[in-house]
C-alpha cells in the first residue's frame, strides 16, 4: 500500500511541476520563480481544459488533459530554448536552497501527517470531506471535471451544476485516471505532496523574490516556512479545507509572480503584470477565491511601499511635493485600499460568503484573543509557540531597521482579525468587515496569518544568525547561520507532546482553548493526527463499517442505487468507495419530489402506493443502515447533527428485518443491508 501511495505522490509531483515549469521557463522566467509557480500554470491549464471539454462529449481523463498542457509546455519551451543563447548553468547555491526547502517541508510532513497514518489508505471524516471526496468521485465516474458543472450525482437532489473551486478535487481524478489507485490513498497522497512540497517551493519563490540579495535570510525562510505549526496543518484537521489548502499553499508563488515585474522596473513591464495577474486570478477562482483576497492583503502594503519609494526618487516630482513624504504616499494607500475593500464587501457577487455569519468558534473574550495571537496558540489546546513568537518580534526589529517594516503588516493584521474572530465580544459587524472574505473563520484567517510571517520569521532568525556572528569572532557567518538554525529547529520541531486528562479529539473544535499541556505544538498536532486517523477508534465512518460497505457493494450490482441515512456515516460511502448510495450529504439541498416520501416514510413502501411509487421512480433496489437501531445519544455523529435532523430519515431508519416490501441481504452488528421488494404500483 506504502508503494501505492509514494507511487500516487511521485504521479501528482509530475502532473503539478513538469508541464507549468515548461511553460513559465518558456515565457523566460527564472529557475526558481518557475519552479514555485509550476503548479499554478499547470493546474490553471488542466481546469482550463477540463471546463472546455466540459462542452463537448470528449471526457476527462488523463491522456485528454494532462497531455495537452505537457505538449504546450514543450513547444514553447522548444521554441524559446532556440530563439535564445544558450542558459547559463544552474546556480548550485540556489538548487542547494531548493533541496534544503524541500527537505524541511518533507521532514516536517513525514511526521506530523504520514507517520500518523494507520495506512495510507486512512480516512478522516468532517463536514466538508462530504463535499470535496463525493465531487472527486463524481468526476471520475462522468468524465467532467468542469468547476463549471459541480455536482455529487445524488439522485436525492433536483439534478443541477453550478461553479466550484474545483482544482484540488481535479488534481485527485487526474492521480486516479493515471494510477487508477484507490481514492482515500489518492487523497492522502495529495495532501501529503501539497503541505509538504509544494508550500515549500512555493515559499522559497516569494523568499527569493524579497531577499534577492540576503541568501541568509532566504535559507533561515525553509525553516520558518514550516515552523508555525497550524498552517497547512489546521486545514487538514478542521473542515478539512481542502480547497483552501492547495489555494493557499500556492499564495506565496502567486505574489512573487506578481511582484517579479515591479522589482524589475514597475509599470514598464505591464505586460508582464498583466499576464501574472490573469494567471492569479485565473488559479485561485478555480483553486478557492479566499486566496485571491489573501494575496491582496499582502499586495496593498507592497504596493504602497512601491509608491512611496518611486515617489521619492522620481524626478518628476518637486523636491518640495508633499508626495514625497512616505507617510503621506501611505495615508493616500490606505484610503484607497479602504475604499476597495468598501467596494468588495457591497459586491453582489460576494454576498453568500461576506455575510456567512461564523459563531461557531466565538469562545474567547478580548484578552484571551489577543494572548492567543502573541502566543501562536491559535488552535485549541495547542501549546504556545513563544520562541517562534520572539524570533518574529526580533524579525520585525530587523526589518524596521532596513526600512522594511511593510513586510511585517500583513501577518500583524491578520492576527488582530484573528484575535476579533474568536472574541465573544467581537459584533458581527465588525467582524464581516475585517475577515467577511473568509467566511469570518478563524481558522482560515490564522493559516493567513502564518503565511505573511514566513519572511518576518526567516528574517528574525537571519539576525539572530548575524548577532551570533558578530560575538563569537571565530564563527563565520555561515557556521553560525547554521547554529541558529538548527538550535532553533530542535526547540520548536521537538517531536513530544503529553496529553491533559482534559484533551479532547479534535472534532470539538468549540471547547475549551486554553488547557495545560506539556510538549511542542508540533506533537501536538502529531498527536490530533494520530487521533483522527486512527482507524481502530469508531468515527462517523468507522473502518468496520467502511469494510461492511465493501462486503455489500460486492452482493449487489456496481450501479444498484442504495437509498441511506447519511448522518450514520453513508455520505462517505459514495466519495471513499463508490457505493451508488441515495443522500450523499447531511445537507437536503433542493430536494426531487420523492425524495421526502422516501426519507420520511420509506418504511410504509408495501401500505403506500405513492411511497412505492417515489422508490421506484428513483430507482432504488437496496437500503443501507450503518446504525442500524442506535439511539441518537449512544452514536457517534457530524457535530453537525442533532436529534431533529436525524428525524428527516425516520423513515429509512424504521425499516427493519420483519419490515414487509424489505429482504435482508446482508447483517453484520448494526449494520444491515436491504433489497427492496418492490410491489405493483398503479
Amino acid at each position: 500500500m506504502w508503494a501505492s501511495f509514494f507511487l500516487c505522490a511521485a504521479v501528482i509531483v509530475f502532473a503539478l511541476y513538469l508541464p507549468g515549469y515548461l511553460l513559465l521557463r518558456g515565457v523566460g522566467l527564472p529557475r526558481t520563480l518557475s519552479l514555485g509557480a509550476a503548479p499554478l500554470a499547470s493546474i490553471t491549464s488542466f481546469c482550463l481544459i477540463a471546463i472546455a471539454l466540459g462542452f463537448t462529449p470528449v471526457p476527462c481523463g488523463w491522456p485528454s488533459v494532462l497531455l495537452p498542457v505537457l505538449a504546450a509546455g514543450v513547444l514553447v519551451f522548444g521554441i524559446s530554448w532556440q530563439r535564445r543563447p544558450r542558459p547559463a548553468a544552474p546556480d548550485r547555491k540556489q538548487l542547494a536552497l531548493a533541496a534544503f526547502y524541500l527537505a524541511v517541508g518533507a521532514l516536517v510532513c513525514l511526521y506530523v501527517f504520514v507517520k500518523s497514518l494507520d495506512s495510507p489508505e486512512s480516512f478522516y471524516c468532517r463536514f466538508d470531506d462530504q463535499t470535496h471526496y463525493n465531487l472527486a468521485r463524481h468526476f471520475i465516474d462522468t468524465g467532467d471535471w468542469s468547476a463549471l458543472h459541480h455536482s455529487d450525482g445524488a439522485t436525492s437532489h433536483i439534478a443541477s451544476s453550478s461553479y466550484y473551486p474545483s482544482a484540488w478535487h481535479l488534481m485527485a481524478a487526474l492521480a486516479f485516471s493515471f494510477t487508477g489507485i484507490d481514492l482515500p490513498i489518492v487523497f492522502n497522497a495529495l495532501n501529503a505532496v501539497l503541505a509538504g512540497l509544494v508550500y515549500p517551493l512555493s515559499s522559497l519563490a516569494l523568499m527569493t523574490a524579497l531577499f534577492p540579495r540576503r541568501r541568509s535570510v532566504v535559507a533561515a525562510g525553509a525553516v520558518a516556512t514550516m515552523a508555525f505549526a497550524c498552517f497547512p496543518w489546521v486545514l487538514l484537521l478542521k473542515g478539512q479545507l481542502l480547497a483552501n489548502l492547495i489555494s493557499f499553499s500556492l499564495v506565496p508563488a502567486a505574489l512573487a509572480l506578481i511582484m517579479r515585474p515591479f522589482d524589475e522596473g514597475g509599470l514598464k513591464h505591464w505586460k508582464g503584470i498583466v499576464a501574472a495577474s490573469i494567471l492569479t486570478v485565473a488559479f485561485f477562482g478555480l483553486a478557492h477565491p479566499n486566496g485571491l483576497f489573501t494575496a491582496l492583503v499582502f499586495l496593498a502594503p507592497f504596493l504602497i511601499h512601491k509608491a512611496a519609494e518611486a515617489a521619492r526618487r522620481s524626478p518628476r516630482l518637486a523636491p518640495g511635493n508633499p508626495f514625497r513624504r512616505a507617510p503621506l504616499v501611505w495615508l493616500t494607500g490606505v484610503v484607497l485600499c479602504y475604499a476597495i475593500w468598501q467596494l468588495m464587501l457591497y459586491a453582489p457577487p460576494l454576498q453568500q460568503v461576506i455575510l456567512y455569519d461564523n459563531t461557531g468558534n466565538l469562545n474567547l473574550s478580548w484578552p484571551e484573543s489577543f494572548y492567543a495571537a502573541a502566543a501562536f496558540s491559535l488552535y485549541p489546546e495547542q501549546p504556545p509557540q513563544w520562541i517562534l513568537a520572539a524570533v518574529c518580534v526580533i524579525g520585525i526589529v530587523a526589518l524596521v531597521r532596513r526600512r522594511r517594516a511593510w513586510l511585517a503588516l500583513p501577518g500583524t493584521y491578520m492576527l488582530l482579525v484573528y484575535a476579533a474572530c474568536r472574541c465573544v465580544d467581537a459584533g458581527y459587524t465588525l467582524r464581516t468587515f475585517l475577515a467577511g472574505f473568509w467566511y469570518s473563520d478563524p481558522y482560515r484567517i490564522l493559516c493567513c496569518a502564518e503565511i505573511f510571517l514566513v519572511p518576518v520569521a526567516a528574517a528574525g532568525l537571519a539576525a539572530i544568525a548575524g548577532f551570533i556572528a558578530r560575538r563569537a569572532q571565530r564563527l563565520s557567518p555561515k557556521p553560525a547561520l547554521v547554529l541558529a538554525l538548527a538550535t532553533f529547529s530542535l526547540v520548536n520541531f521537538f517531536p513530544v507532546f503529553v496529553a491533559s486528562p482534559e484533551h479532547d479529539l479534535p472534532r470539538n473544535v468549540e471547547g475549551s482553548h486554553f488547557v495545560p499541556t506539556a510538549g511542542t505544538a508540533f506533537g501536538y498536532f502529531h498527536l490530533l493526527f494520530e487521533e483522527g486517523y486512527d482507524m481502530s477508534e469508531e468515527q462517523i465512518y468507522s473502518a468496520d463499517e467502511e469494510a461492511s460497505v465493501r462486503r455489500a457493494m460486492e452482493m449487489i450490482p456496481p450501479d444498484a442505487l442504495v437509498i441511506n441515512d447519511p448522518h450514520d456515516g453513508s455520505a462517505f460511502a459514495y466519495g471513499l468507495n463508490g457505493l451508488n448510495t441515495y443522500y450523499r450529504h447531511i445537507d437536503l439541498g433542493t430536494e426531487t419530489e420523492a425524495s421526502p416520501l422516501i426519507r420520511e416514510h420509506l418504511a410504509e413502501l408495501a401500505a403506500d402506493p405513492e411511497v412505492a411509487r417515489a422508490v421506484q421512480d428513483a430507482g432504488a433496489a437496496y437500503v443501507l443502515q450503518l446504525d442500524h437501531g442506535t439511539p441518537f445519544e449512544d452514536g457517534v455523529w457530524l457535530i453537525q447533527t442533532n436529534e431533529d435532523n436525524r428525524k428527516d430519515f425516520a423513515g429509512i431508519e424504521a425499516v427493519d428485518d420483519g419490515t414487509p416490501g424489505f429482504e435482508v441481504v446482508m447483517k453484520e452488528g448494526d449494520m444491515r443491508l436491504y433489497r427492496i421488494m418492490q410491489p405493483e404500483t398503479a
